[in-house]
């Protein structure tokens, strides 16, 4: 008997999340954890408030894995910290800005151009998620008022956040581009616009 066309195929769908981003949540998810249950962070924030690290695993984890890996790190991160889970949406606020404009500053040519749009950026995003700690503390939980989270906010705290959000990872960016390159999708993104989006022209 002559095979057909009608027999059945096999085929293979792209997962979700791929072996090197499953390993990107799980290494910078645990780190988030440890420094959160560990509380290791940088003093001076507001007497027994200090700066925490969180930032820097926020923005490495989104960088490599996109915003599914950023989301899952800033749950655990959220999870394991003293503010819990109300505070991941505001993480999450600053994950889907990171990850909509990171392709296309790392495709920027020049390393201080590249640069300089990797601290806007940050500056932006951090902008965001500010906007909603302020509302939780100031609405919410009614702890602060409007007005001096204003101007503790975007004070010198901003400052310090903006230097441990961006110090770091924009090392690795310009020492080693490759490490920090985009090479995740959305949902709903095809393949080759992620292959292409990956490449630094």
């Amino acid at each position: 008997m002559q095979t057909t066309k009608s027999q059945t195929e096999l085929i293979q769908r792209r997962p979700i999340l791929s072996a090197r981003q499953i390993a990107v949540t799980v290494i910078f998810g645990a780190i988030a954890a440890a420094f959160e249950l560990l509380q290791i962070t940088i003093p001076g924030y507001l007497p027994g408030v200090n700066f925490s690290l969180s930032g820097i695993w926020l923005t490495l984890s989104t960088m490599i894995g996109g915003p599914i890996v950023g989301a899952i790190v800033v749950l655990v991160d959220a999870v394991t910290g003293q503010v819990g889970i109300i505070g991941w949406p505001g993480f999450l606020i600053h994950v889907l800005i990171l990850a909509a404009f990171y392709p296309r500053v790392y495709r920027i040519q020049s390393t201080p151009r590249r640069l300089g749009a990797f601290l806007l950026l940050t500056a932006v995003a951090l902008f965001f998620q500010y906007w909603w700690w302020i509302g939780l503390y100031s609405f919410v939980l009614k702890i602060i008022p409007l007005q001096a989270q204003l101007a503790l906010q975007f004070g010198y705290a901003y400052c310090i956040y903006l230097i441990i959000y961006f110090v770091i990872p924009a090392i690795l960016l310009a020492a080693v581009p490759k490490y920090v390159a985009p090479q995740w999708r959305w949902p709903w993104q095809k393949e080759k616009e992620t292959e292409t989006e990956s490449q630094v022209s």
